[in-house]
């Protein structure tokens, strides 16, 4: 399909469903508002207890198959250590669900023929051995690149080219395709692939594939200054230089995070800021098949041996496990309601995380301006107390 055409397929499927939700029953969505209202109070009186604080601000949306409506709600501060209260229009920096974004684009790409998943990246970018690492491997974080944000030699001002030479310096962590490690570096290469392929810059070719026809208008691509009502992060004061050690404990300081190099630095890994609502309309679009054909939704949703066997000894985030990852989606198991696909977000300040409950059709997406939230066991509580 032409990408004029599928824009406004993609705008029209979204418009039919929304008529269909808002026959939605007031009385139900009305309770499970209330419902999500208490199960937000009650998290952040529990989830950052280790740390002997209060979670400073949550949100979160829930969307029922066959619903483009959300039910959101929110609970805390907006400017942390503050006390301005949060609304449903603050936007959070959403991290790393970013990929989700950054993986569907590659996906259609390769839908319209203009690139094939298993080209190498040497096709498009000069890189290493990149004649061994294929776009697929990217995706499914199978290629083995280190990953920039944690080398020691990061100023965090460097351009997406930049990060990804410092990450060519770097050893590779193993040969390509035989293991599986999770990596900024992979997506922000895809991010340069996808504006060498089309030449469009990645953050305009999300906002008119995705942002604009999803009608995601609390969305936006972060270049250095907010656009709209957008949350202060916070942290605990440990972890830097000078500061102690960032292991849960309690009597640290709770520090407002204003500073966006970070924010920048993450480009098509991580720098798409976004509300519970809009994160849970492109979990249940994407989800529901209304982004990417059967065949490319089939390869985001199909675990790869390789995070299998990476992801099988780690410990359960309460009824939350994260057992695999396809290309570009996470694969969660929520006790008592099966499997969901979805990502989580990490970035100064802030976390959240997103899941699409395959049984059940329904979306859950969690935000949280507190960058000690455990974000998998929010999501996790949030899904088992909305009944999944």
């Amino acid at each position: 399909m032409p990408r004029a055409l599928r824009v406004i397929a993609l705008a029209a499927t979204l418009a039919i469903v929304m008529n269909v939700s808002a026959c939605g029953n007031d009385q139900t969505r009305s309770a499970t508002k209330e419902s999500l209202v208490a199960t937000l109070a009650q998290l952040r009186d529990t989830n950052a207890q280790a740390w002997g604080v209060q979670v400073p601000g949550l949100a979160a949306a829930v969307l029922e198959r066959e619903a483009t409506a959300p039910i959101a709600a929110v609970s805390g501060a907006a400017d942390p250590p503050g006390n301005q209260s949060l609304v449903l229009a603050d936007r959070f920096h959403i991290g790393s669900i970013t990929k989700m974004f950054t993986a569907a684009l590659i996906m259609l790409l390769d839908q319209e023929g203009l690139l094939q998943l298993d080209d190498p990246i040497s096709t498009w970018i000069d890189y290493p051995d990149g004649a061994d690492i294929t776009v697929r491997m990217l995706l499914g974080h199978t290629s083995g690149l280190p990953d920039f944000s944690q080398m020691k030699e990061l100023t965090q001002r460097e351009t997406p080219r930049e990060s990804v030479a410092l990450a060519a310096t770097g050893e590779p962590l193993f040969p390509p395709g035989t293991s599986w490690a999770y990596s900024n570096t992979n997506y922000t290469l895809l991010g340069l692939i996808s504006q060498e392929v089309t030449g469009e810059t990645w953050a305009e070719q999300v906002r008119t594939r995705f942002f604009e026809p999803l009608t995601l208008d609390s969305t936006y691509v972060w270049e250095g200054k907010p656009e709209g009502p957008t949350t202060t992060g916070s942290r605990m004061v440990c972890g830097y230089q000078g500061e102690p050690l960032c292991t849960p404990q309690k009597g640290l300081e709770l520090a407002a995070v204003t500073d966006g190099e970070d924010w920048t630095l993450a480009w098509s890994a991580g720098a798409i800021v976004s509300t519970p609502a809009d994160v849970s309309r492109w979990m249940a679009a994407l989800g529901s098949g209304a982004v990417v054909d059967a065949e490319h939704l089939e390869l985001m949703t199909t675990p790869s041996p390789q995070s299998i066997a990476a992801l099988q000894d780690m410990a359960a985030f309460g009824s939350m496990r994260w057992t695999g990852e396809g290309l570009g989606l996470m694969q969660y198991e929520i006790d008592g309601h099966g499997v969901g696909w979805g990502h989580e977000g990490s970035i100064n300040g802030f976390v959240a995380n997103v899941v699409y409950m395959v049984d059940s059709g329904s979306t859950f997406s969690v935000t949280s301006n507190f960058a000690m939230t455990d974000s998998f066991a929010a999501l996790g509580d949030l899904v088992v107390a909305a009944g999944g």
